[in-house]
């Protein structure tokens, strides 16, 4: 009796999330697992972390501070015509439109200041520095952690990074590129 009592109580139990009737476990989906059980914390890991961190902070540090160049002055007035006025119009001796339109709209996020025309190429050079995580099939995991070493400190690539101009963008699609063909 006592054992139709539990079979009974058993049966109308609901099921055990990831189990099915016969009490075997079933896949998992990705919403069935903690958040972090995705993320695999070694050495390897914190580097990239720190190495990311670093190349931030090395190109976002007063990034304001220095006086604009001939060149950068002209894209960030440009930009601040499209944003401030909605004006736009393409001169070929200024390069594509990217560069205008992705700087009005930091203007709009951030304000217009030196630092907000220059933001953009900072994150663009941090991607550049995240890009090499991509190489690790083709160059290693030792070989993309030098590369992304390098053009952490790279003294040429930190000056784009942090000067409104096309180049930092033209190697962060670059690399992009690269990687998806």
């Amino acid at each position: 009796m006592k054992e139709k009592a539990i079979l009974t109580q058993t049966a109308t139990e609901p099921a055990v999330a990831g189990m099915n009737d016969s009490g075997e476990t079933l896949g998992t989906t990705l919403f069935d697992r903690p958040l972090l059980s995705a993320v695999r914390i070694n050495w390897e890991t914190v580097t990239w972390i720190g190495l990311v961190v670093v190349a931030f902070v090395l190109r976002i540090y007063d990034v304001g501070a220095r006086a604009m160049s001939h060149d950068e002055s002209l894209h960030a007035l440009y930009s601040y015509y499209l944003y401030n006025e909605g004006r736009y119009e393409h001169n070929p001796m200024m390069h594509g439109p990217f560069l205008f339109h992705i700087n009005a709209l930091f203007y709009f996020l951030f304000g217009d200041s030196d630092a907000t025309a220059r933001l953009m190429p900072v994150l663009a050079g941090v991607g550049v520095v995240c890009m090499a995580w991509f190489f690790r099939r083709y160059i290693g995991r030792t070989g993309a952690l030098c590369a992304s070493v390098m053009l952490t400190i790279s003294p040429s690539l930190l000056f784009h990074s942090r000067y409104i101009r096309d180049d930092i963008y033209i190697a962060f699609f670059l690399l992009i590129w690269i990687y998806g063909a």
